[in-house]
């Protein structure tokens, strides 16, 4: 086995002889060139009247063949890796124009009408108030749904108003507040669906998709997508 070296101020001691790195500051590791290095460097100052036997020969070259090995091994995944980003990148303007379903409570009123809202109840309900809300805060709608079993229940809004008059096209809020028959509330969670309107590529991540009028959110957020 080769003698472990010790490292003081950029170089390696290997029975009793320094060697130098070039640029000892970049060295935290050792690679394979600088295995190889410390393999022939050791051959170099063995004692001559005590070769190195062939088993230890042959299990140095079996290292050095390991390291040769991880190398490529890595060099490999790197650029594996660097496939994988660059497709996904790609995969992700791909979104953009498209109708792509969340968690959120933003719900989307185009002029066609709302665009798809669920909310999922972890228990049967006995009372459920749905309230909508502008971007100004202010309340178009508000409801109570009454009872409801527990499960995903889409959004009963025709888009209207208090007036009964069909609202704007925008972005809406809506809050949910349901009780169980003590009165206790009921864990309520919901799911919306926004157009992607850009891409972001942060430095570490998944690409974020900008919602038109909403959050930007990861690909591994999207739970479906639409038209």
């Amino acid at each position: 086995m080769i003698e472990s070296a010790s490292t003081i101020n950029g170089t390696q001691t290997i029975g009793g002889h320094e060697v130098t790195f070039e640029k000892p500051e970049e060295r935290a590791t050792l690679d394979r060139e600088d295995f190889m290095n410390l393999f022939i460097t050791e051959l170099q100052y063995q004692d001559p009247m005590k070769p190195m036997d062939s088993a230890e020969m042959s299990s140095q070259l079996a290292q050095f063949n390991m390291v040769d090995l991880m190398n490529a091994n890595n060099e490999a995944m790197t650029k594996l890796l660097e496939s994988d980003e660059s497709r996904t990148r790609l995969m992700a303007v791909s979104f953009i124009g498209h109708e792509v379903r969340y968690d959120g409570n933003e719900l989307l009123v185009k002029e066609s009408g709302p665009a798809p809202f669920e909310m999922t109840l972890e228990e049967a309900c006995t009372s459920c108030k749905i309230t909508i809300r502008d971007e100004n805060g202010d309340i178009v709608a508000s409801w109570d749904a009454g009872v409801m079993e527990p499960g995903t229940h889409a959004l009963d809004w025709d888009g209207t108003d208090l007036l009964g008059e069909p609202v704007e096209p925008g972005i809406y809020h809506v809050s949910i507040e349901a009780k169980d028959e003590k009165g206790e509330p009921v864990d309520v969670s919901t799911k919306t669906s926004g157009i992607v309107a850009g891409i972001e590529y942060p430095e570490e991540g998944l690409p974020l998709l900008n919602i038109y009028h909403g959050p930007s959110i990861s690909l591994d957020e999207i739970d479906s997508v639409g038209g």
